[in-house]
């Protein structure tokens, strides 16, 4: 597990790109935090580091989003979602069998419900008060905490860790 302060939206952009070299078929991705921490904005640059073309827009309102990068890769937001029962409307679980990359925000509520091997990403505000503008900007600084979960990680992890330690201080 890694944890350190990204300072604005390109370090979050860049940590998505760092991530993106790591991720394979199959892989499950869950974005973490509070509203306007960050989640939509590495969700977009994730998939534009993974040769997605198209425009990334949040899934709040229709659920998934499919995309073709360098492999398929589908974004999913289940904000609105509050019983767990409703997450097999999704087919995650078929989109990982079949090989897509899954990126879900909000995925702390499926923890456990989508098998035992995923990344989860977590966004937190790292300052209480600051002013919208701020916020608008990207400017606000975030704590980020990366941890790799279930054994399809494994390698992956130790080599991912290491690349995140030579570009932030690791807490």
């Amino acid at each position: 597990m890694s944890r350190f302060v990204v300072e604005n939206a390109e370090d979050t952009k860049l940590l998505a790109q760092t991530i993106a070299k790591y991720l394979r078929s199959g892989d499950l991705v869950i974005l973490s935090g509070d509203l306007g921490t960050g989640k939509t904005v590495f969700a977009r640059a994730l998939l534009a580091s993974m040769g997605v073309k198209e425009v990334v827009t949040s899934p709040t309102f229709v659920l998934v989003k499919s995309y073709q990068g360098v492999i398929p890769i589908d974004h999913i937001d289940i904000y609105r979602i509050y019983d767990p029962d409703e997450l097999d409307i999704l087919c995650i679980g078929d989109l990982l069998e079949d090989g897509h990359a899954v990126v879900i925000e909000w995925g702390e509520r499926a923890i456990g419900l989508l098998g035992p091997s995923y990344i989860q990403i977590t966004f937190e505000r790292l300052e209480s008060e600051i002013s919208i503008d701020e916020e608008v900007a990207g400017a606000a600084k975030r704590f980020v905490t990366v941890d790799f979960n279930g054994p399809r990680f494994r390698d992956r992890a130790r080599q991912l860790e290491a690349e995140i330690e030579t570009i932030w201080s690791v807490a």
